[in-house]
C-alpha cells in the first residue's frame, strides 16, 4: 500500500471518527488494507477518547482577540504606509520620464533644426 493510500485512509477515518461515518465508507478500503492499518485506526480512536477538547479561559479568550485586533491595526498601519509610498514613487518615476522624454523631444527637434540649417548652409555655398 503506497504512503499516500494510508493517508488516505486515516483522513477518512478521522473524517469517521468526528461525524461524517460515510468519508470511510467513499475511501472503500479493502479488507487487506484495514488490517494493515488497523493499529493506526485504534490508535486514531484512542486519541479520541483521551483527548476531550477544551474550552480556554474567558479571559485568556479576550486578551487573544485584543491583541490580534492591536496587531491587525498595526499591519494595516504599515500596509497603508508602504502602499502609499509605493504610489508616491511611482508617481515620482512617472514624472522624471514625462520629463526626460519632453527634455529628449525637444533636443530632437533643436539637433534636426540646426542639421537642415547646416545643410542648407552648405548646399547655398
Amino acid at each position: 500500500m503506497t504512503e499516500q493510500r494510508v493517508v488516505e485512509l486515516l483522513a477518512a477515518h478521522a473524517d469517521a471518527l468526528v461525524g461524517c461515518p460515510q468519508a470511510l465508507q467513499r475511501a472503500n478500503p479493502s479488507p487487506q488494507e484495514r488490517e494493515q492499518v488497523a493499529s493506526l485506526f485504534g490508535l486514531a480512536e484512542e486519541l479520541k477518547q483521551r483527548l476531550v477538547p477544551v474550552r480556554p479561559a474567558p479571559a485568556f479568550a479576550h486578551s487573544l482577540k485584543r491583541e490580534l485586533i492591536e496587531h491587525h491595526s498595526l499591519y494595516a498601519t504599515r500596509a497603508e504606509r508602504t502602499r502609499r509610498t509605493v504610489v508616491i514613487g511611482a508617481v515620482a518615476a512617472g514624472s522624471v520620464l514625462s520629463l526626460a522624454s519632453i527634455v529628449t523631444a525637444i533636443v530632437l527637434v533643436v539637433s534636426r533644426s540646426r542639421s537642415r540649417s547646416g545643410a542648407r548652409a552648405l548646399t547655398a555655398l
